[in-house]
């Protein structure tokens, strides 16, 4: 049997008037990380530049990425301050990061920081995810 399932324009309006509606519009505008997980868009935050010429942001990593959409400047390198604000002891999604692209794949601790540096891209786009691939983030560089 091949039933076709519903796009997501139409799951949307279906839950609108369901009683987790309310529970995702918060998630949306309070939360951002679960909110990561149903879909709700994250406004990219600008990497700063300093005296150096490198790049830096920090993302924090509890149920999601926040931010989950860095912009920085192309031809320049990066550095990324991966901390994830979760519980010791606590195993999730979070604990593993990955960026292919980089070929990077470290493990991040509890309340620790792990930094990683991004050598200088051409325009586009580049990918940040979890060991699992559920949470995803993405950097632009212009």
């Amino acid at each position: 049997m091949n039933a076709k399932r519903p796009n997501a324009k139409k799951q949307l309006l279906q839950l609108r008037g369901s009683r987790l509606f309310p529970l995702m519009v918060s998630l949306c505008l309070g939360l951002g990380g679960p909110a990561l997980l149903i879909g709700c868009a994250s406004k990219p935050v600008k990497a700063t530049q300093q005296a150096d010429g490198v790049q830096q942001v920090r993302v924090v990593v509890s149920n999601g990425y926040q931010p989950s959409h860095i912009e920085a400047k192309a031809g320049q390198p990066l550095k990324i301050e991966f901390y994830r604000d979760e519980e010791p002891g606590q195993h999730s999604c979070g604990e593993v990061l990955e960026i292919p692209a980089e070929r990077v794949k470290l493990p991040l601790p509890s309340r620790e920081s792990q930094i990683v540096e991004i050598k200088p891209q051409n325009p586009g786009q580049m990918e940040f995810r979890c060991g699992m691939n559920m949470l995803k983030g993405k950097i632009t560089f212009r």
